[in-house]
């Protein structure tokens, strides 16, 4: 969480004064950021905790099944958050 906290504020101002782009793009990346760094820690921390639950080796869940989670999570959480901020 504090590595995605310090790239967020090195990407909002890097963006804006390096790129001359707006907040809101900035903005929108580092809240993104932040978001699926931490929505990925509880989809690869809970995950292998229900499957070890209902029996399930959590080994088999590491592979694919977490990536491919973290992938369709994260795409959806930048577009939710670029939709929210820059109003598309």
């Amino acid at each position: 969480l504090l590595n995605g906290l310090i790239l967020a504020v090195i990407l909002v101002l890097g963006s804006h004064f390096l790129l001359d782009v707006s907040y809101d793009v900035g903005l929108t990346v580092s809240v993104s950021l932040v978001s699926v760094i931490v929505i990925a820690a509880l989809i690869g921390t809970f995950i292998p905790i229900l499957l070890n639950r209902f029996g399930i080796d959590p080994a088999l869940a590491t592979g694919p099944f977490i990536t491919t989670s973290n992938d369709i999570c994260g795409i959806l959480i930048y577009f939710s958050i670029a939709k929210t901020i820059l109003g598309f």
